[in-house]
Parts: C-alpha cells; sequence; structure tokens
C-alpha cells in the first residue's frame, strides 16, 4: 500500500499546462479537446448520489502534481471507493477497489492500459433483480471539453481508442430482462447549442463500444428516461459496426478510429426532426462535455482496459477558431464545483434501432 501525499494544486498551473497542450495541436490545426487523455492525473470523486452534482467527495490523486482533469462518477453505487485506500501494483500502476468496482491507472508503459474501469454487479445487487424505475450503478470518468469548437470549423472530429474486455460474467441467474437489465460500456458527448443568445439546449451523442445483449451495441434513438433522474433529452447513440472493426471479445484489444462529425450532424437533424430542438445548424453547436464507462443495469461482472484515447477536432483549411471560444472551465480542476455538462444519466437502450425519416 502506498500512501500518496497531500498537496495544494495551483489552479493557475494546472490551467496554464492545459492551455499550452491545446495550443501546441492547436497550432498544427488540431484542437485536442479534452486534457489529461492517458489519465495521469487522477480523479475527482463524485458522491454515489447524483442529487450531489458536481460536489467531489474525494480526489483520488496520483504523484503526476497535477490537478484531475477527469471526474470519476460512481452513481448509485452501494459502496464508495472513497473509503478505498490507494495501492501501488507490482507493475507500478495504482489501483483503488472495493468489493463493488476497481480502477486501474496504468504506468504509462506503451502496450499496457492507460485506465481500467471493472464494475461488480454481484457485489452491487447481492442477489436482487432491478425493477423498472429503480436507478441504476455507474462507473465512468467525465470532463468538460477543454475549448468549444463550433462544429461548422472542423473537417473532421476525430475519435481514437483501444478497448479491450478483460472481464465479463454474468450474474442475473437466468433472471435477466433484455428491456431492463444489460451492461453497457460506451462514450457519450454534450452536444449543445453554445451560440451567442442560445438557451443551452442539448442532446446526448453516443459511441457505443459494449453491451451485453449483443455482438454489437444497437443504435438509439430516443427520449433519455428510465428513471427519476433522466435527464429528458435526445440521446442519438451509433449502431456498434460504425465505430468497432470487429466486435468485442474477452481478451482481445480491438482499436477504434473514428471521424464522428458525419454522425453528430445526422444526430443534430434527427433531434431537430423528433422536436428535441428548434435550431439544426451546426455552427449553433459544440461539443462540450464528455464521459465514457460503465452503466450496469443488471447484475453482471465485467472490465474493459482503455489506452491511447484522443479526441481532436481537425480544422477545415482557413477556419479559425478564436481563443474566445474556449471554455470557461476550461482546465478548471474538478475539484471545484458548479454548472457544467449533465449530471444525470441516460436510460438503458432497450427499444429497438429506428432511424430518423
Amino acid at each position: 500500500m502506498t500512501a500518496v501525499p497531500g498537496r495544494r494544486v495551483s489552479v493557475a498551473a494546472a490551467l496554464l499546462a492545459a492551455l499550452s497542450a491545446a495550443a501546441a495541436e492547436e497550432h498544427q490545426g488540431r484542437i485536442a479537446l479534452f486534457a489529461d487523455q492517458a489519465f495521469r492525473r487522477g480523479f475527482a470523486l463524485s458522491y454515489p448520489s447524483s442529487a450531489m452534482g458536481r460536489r467531489v467527495e474525494k480526489v483520488l490523486e496520483t504523484e503526476s502534481g497535477g490537478a484531475p482533469a477527469w471526474r470519476l462518477c460512481q452513481w448509485a453505487t452501494r459502496l464508495s471507493l472513497a473509503d478505498a485506500p490507494l495501492r501501488r501494483l507490482p507493475g507500478n500502476e495504482l489501483s483503488w477497489e472495493n468489493e463493488t468496482k476497481r480502477v486501474v491507472l496504468g504506468n504509462g508503459a506503451a502496450e499496457k492500459p492507460d485506465l481500467i474501469l471493472e464494475v461488480r454487479g454481484g457485489a452491487e445487487y447481492q442477489g436482487r433483480v432491478r425493477r423498472a424505475g429503480e436507478p441504476w450503478p455507474h462507473l465512468l470518468v467525465e470532463q468538460d471539453a477543454l475549448a468549444v469548437v463550433p462544429l461548422d470549423r472542423p473537417a473532421s472530429l476525430e475519435l481514437e481508442v483501444e478497448l479491450k474486455l478483460s472481464r465479463f460474467e454474468d450474474r442475473m441467474a437466468g433472471r435477466a430482462d433484455a428491456s431492463l437489465h444489460a451492461a453497457q460500456f460506451q462514450l457519450f458527448f454534450v452536444v449543445k447549442e453554445t451560440a451567442p443568445g442560445a438557451d443551452g439546449d442539448f442532446f446526448w451523442f453516443g459511441v457505443p463500444f459494449f453491451d451485453s445483449r449483443g455482438e454489437y451495441p444497437a443504435a438509439y434513438r430516443a427520449k433519455d428516461g428510465g428513471k427519476d433522474d433522466a435527464t429528458g433529452k435526445f440521446i442519438y447513440t451509433i449502431d456498434g459496426r460504425e465505430a468497432l472493426p470487429a466486435p468485442p471479445r474477452l481478451g482481445q484489444w480491438v482499436k477504434v478510429r473514428k471521424d464522428l462529425l458525419p454522425s453528430i450532424a445526422a444526430g443534430l437533424a434527427c433531434a431537430v426532426e423528433r422536436g428535441f430542438l428548434a435550431n439544426g445548424e451546426l455552427a449553433r453547436y459544440a461539443v462540450v462535455n464528455m464521459n465514457m464507462g460503465w452503466e450496469l443495469p443488471g447484475a453482471y461482472d465485467a472490465a474493459v482496459e482503455v489506452r491511447g484515447l484522443s479526441v481532436a477536432a481537425v480544422l477545415r483549411p482557413g477556419a479559425d477558431c478564436p481563443r474566445g471560444a474556449r471554455a470557461p472551465d476550461a482546465a478548471r480542476p474538478a475539484v471545484t464545483s458548479g454548472a457544467g455538462g449533465p449530471r444525470s444519466r441516460r436510460g438503458a437502450r432497450t427499444s429497438s434501432p429506428r432511424a430518423c425519416t
């Protein structure tokens, strides 16, 4: 067991470092949308109750010397990681673990994961079967965008990440209902209207990587619902086949490389067509927040390893992205509270895929 001494981190220093990194990419016409994509700086841990918003239960510190860029969200869990000690593993990885979950940060070595997120649904549900309308455990990382780039400026919005399903065990004992129970690992963006005078309305854009109910996760287009703290906003999730070169298999790395901009544009058009948003001009919207990780509406034990995450906007020739467009909370350490990306989670995707027509 290794204890990391407490430290007071300079918000100004963290902000300067994050903006300098973004500026270096921006100089090449490529703008990194999120900071610390290798997860080296630890996490600001949420409370288990989503009603606590962005208040932080504990900072899970590393020895990097920087303030956390990511929040680690553990909504509706039975046991908080706030009481879990930091452990240094034999390979110099850092780990926080309790009966219901495990989070591991890599050592930066090539070919090793940067992050492992493991959920233990058997321990979460303790033999109980989740019923309709009940909340479910989450384990995901979340961050506000480092730069807010209007969606008419990029030629592409590039996602790169490698993923490996390293554990999966069904603890439902034959009692699963596909309309209620699943284990899902996915990435979501908040696509928000940020133009001057806009009311800040948004929709969820999702890239699904794993769903226990099928070989590939299905597309999903519907209102966010399923529990009391759902946002009621539109969810537009692409089919897993659009992002995954192969279905996730135990012990096998899958590399995702995709330009998401055409799919985000299609999602915006669909949200307008369905009446969730009033204006469909790309120039009025930007990606302002992302999260990635597990939602566990059923009793499953599962782990995914992550490495090489990159989310970047590649500007069109001649397009500018003024610094004034940067998020006001650009590199704000997640240890502070305040408004930002919605805290509520989406409902489990259970309906048949439907394309906008």
